[in-house]
């Protein structure tokens, strides 16, 4: 694991300026390589959470992959252009080096208005899942009610 601070190449991040200020020494470099050829393959601008937390987070679960204390964080969520959400979820899950990717449309986006968002991160296995306010928390792809595959329709609509 490398720290993204030390990723000082424009080429590595150069759809990113969102980043510039922002503190990405609790991040593995590997994770805003990754992020960085999704929003080449798939064509869609994305920015970065401001949220606190969204990079890189010193309390709560220690089995967060956000988590950064003693270790780098190797998650991360972004805001896709509006309507785009399902375009960089369909590009992630074809790249093998994403392996925890959510869908949140439940969440309030930079401008603070409902804007859909999704987790990436590194992690071995894979898993998918989506939280949404209709459905009231997370679930995933691997439950057998349908609750996660509604939440990927509904973003078809978004």
């Amino acid at each position: 694991m490398h720290r993204s601070a030390k990723i000082l190449s424009p080429v590595d991040y150069p759809n990113f300026p969102e980043f510039d200020g922002m503190d990405l020494s609790r991040v593995d470099a590997g994770l805003i390589l990754a992020i960085q050829k999704l929003r080449t393959a798939s064509g869609v601008s994305m920015i970065p959470s401001p949220a606190s937390g969204a990079w890189a987070r010193l309390s709560g679960s220690k089995r967060s992959r956000h988590y950064a204390r003693g270790r780098l964080s190797d998650a991360g969520d972004l805001f896709p252009a509006r309507g785009r959400i399902l375009d960089v979820w369909l590009q992630a899950v074809q790249m093998p080096c994403f392996g925890g990717i959510g869908i949140y449309t439940d969440t309030n986006g930079p401008d603070g208005k409902p804007w859909p968002m999704i987790h990436l991160d590194l992690r071995e296995n894979r898993v998918l899942w989506g939280r949404d306010t209709v459905e009231g928390e997370q679930t995933y792809e691997y439950f057998p009610d349908g609750r996660f595959w509604r939440i990927v329709k509904k973003c078809i609509g978004e």
